[in-house]
Order: C-alpha cells, then structure tokens, then sequence
C-alpha cells in the first residue's frame, strides 16, 4: 500500500505525550498517529454501519 505524507500541526504538550508514548512501546511517533487514525476511522464506519451518530 502507498503511503501518503501528511502534516498536522500538534501543541507541545501533545507532541510531548506522544514521543512518552512511541518511547514506552517502542514505536515511532508517526506509528502511533497512524494507528490512532485507523482506529478513528474504523469507530466512525462502525457507529454509521450501525445507524448512530459519528463520535
């Protein structure tokens, strides 16, 4: 699968939970953001499968 490079802009604080975070599971930062953009998405196909509002 491509990939595509996407920028976001984070505050410092959130950059600094997630650097704490890729550091305690060994994973890079951009790991953890793509997983957590895999999960928002598959939460709203799941909420909008099932007939209710988007989170």
């Amino acid at each position: 699968m491509a990939k595509a490079v996407t920028s976001v802009r984070l505050s410092d604080e959130q950059t600094q939970a997630l650097d704490a975070i890729a550091q305690s599971v060994d994973r890079s930062r951009s790991w953890l953001i793509s997983k957590a953009v895999d999960e928002f998405i598959e939460r709203r196909q799941n909420s909008e499968a099932n007939g209710g509002e988007p989170q």
